[in-house]
């Protein structure tokens, strides 16, 4: 099915990113590590991947007492990790748990040392481990688009702009509202109390935070295509009040503030964006070759960049739904909503439909950048 409709701008958008030390990001990344980590012990030992998802990977926070100049954790935070993987008695799955899961806080978080890690994975249904290299393990939702607008990639630019700030820790979020020719921005991060060494201090670098963003957005705003931007206002740590403000021992709210999840997060292209169109699928941690949660994502993705790169579309939709059991090339619904100009033609279809065919048949070669991480998923 390919609808052709007469682009019409957004008159205003939403769009928010959960940084890498965020729960939630944390969490998708620990479900991802585990997954990468179990396909890799998985080609050694038996020469496939087996059957596994590590999509339910819950972060409970702990207790800590930060203070200027330093602080302490009282109580560690738990990652929980649960979600079926198909067991083997040349190596315990908890030590690849235990494993995947410290690796990655530690190259993600520079100022956690604390935390505990509890495996729960059980081996997953005869009927599903069945489907493994057969065809889609579950009836789900892949959904993409293209391009990203303005705004989605000024957002997607500022984490790293805000990890600058000395003082900064890895827990940022980002909130966007664009509309009527007015761009607010709303900044939340984790400052690190051994850097912050007074109040005066701490309100330096939210100013340094604030000033950095501002300038990433009047570089954005000198742009021809972000002109329709006239007023900015960028707001940091909107909580703060009087001694209770965004202190942390860490760099991240799971010492104390906030839990995590997996799939509670960023979707596929690093982003929230309620107008526009997305799935709830969690995709970490997900198997690689055959549950459709996750291929079917990266594919509609990948298939929406390339048909909007065509002459004649402004941006393109791609929505893909499998039917289990079913092979994960022949989907129940391909669906692409197409905005430009012009009349649908028979030419214009057969394009479209060849992109969709070729990421359809390219799911083989997708496996191997999901198992070393060359995917960005979140």
């Amino acid at each position: 099915m390919i609808l052709l409709n007469k682009h019409v701008p957004r008159l205003y958008e939403i769009v928010e990113r959960k940084g890498l030390g965020h729960p939630d990001t944390l969490a998708d990344g620990i479900s991802e590590a585990i997954s990468r980590a179990l396909c890799r012990f998985y080609l050694d030992e038996f020469g496939q991947i087996q059957h596994h998802n590590v999509d339910k990977v819950l972060i409970i926070a702990g207790q800590s007492a930060p203070r200027f100049s330093g602080g302490s954790i009282q109580k560690p935070p738990a990652v929980v990790v649960g979600g079926r993987a198909s067991r083997t008695a040349a190596f315990p799955l908890a030590d690849i748990v235990r494993e995947a899961s410290a690796s990655y806080l530690h190259s993600t978080l520079k100022n956690l040392e604390r935390f505990d890690v509890e495996p729960r994975l059980e081996a997953g249904a005869p009927e599903l481990r069945s489907l493994i290299g057969r065809g889609a393990n579950d009836t789900s939702i892949g959904v993409g688009y293209a391009p990203l607008s303005e705004t989605e990639r000024l957002v997607l630019g500022l984490e790293d702009v805000v990890r600058g700030v000395p003082g900064a820790g890895e827990d940022i979020k980002l909130m966007a509202v664009r509309g009527e020719g007015k761009l607010t921005l709303v900044v939340a991060v984790a400052m690190v109390s051994r850097f912050i060494n007074s109040r005066e201090e701490y309100d330096w670098a939210k100013e340094a935070v604030r000033e950095a963003v501002m300038r990433k957005v009047e570089a954005w705003r000198a742009s021809q295509a972000s002109a329709q931007v006239e007023d900015v206002e960028v707001y940091v740590n909107c909580a703060d009040s009087l001694e209770n403000i965004y202190l942390t021992v860490t760099g991240t709210s799971i010492e104390m503030g906030d839990d995590g999840a997996t799939g509670r997060g960023n979707r596929g292209n690093g982003l929230i964006t309620p107008m526009r169109p997305m799935t709830m699928e969690a995709i970490a941690g997900k198997n690689p070759v055959s549950h459709v949660g996750k291929i079917y994502n990266v594919l509609a993705q990948r298939a929406a960049a390339e048909i909007a790169e065509l002459d004649w579309v402004d941006e393109a939709c791609v929505t893909l739904v499998s039917k289990i059991g079913s092979p994960i090339s022949q989907p129940l619904l391909r669906g692409v909503q197409i905005s430009g100009d012009g009349t649908l033609t028979s030419g214009k279809e057969a394009k479209v439909n060849g992109i969709l065919d070729y990421w359809l048949q390219s799911t083989e070669d997708l496996v191997e950048q999901f198992v070393h991480g060359r995917l960005t998923l979140y």
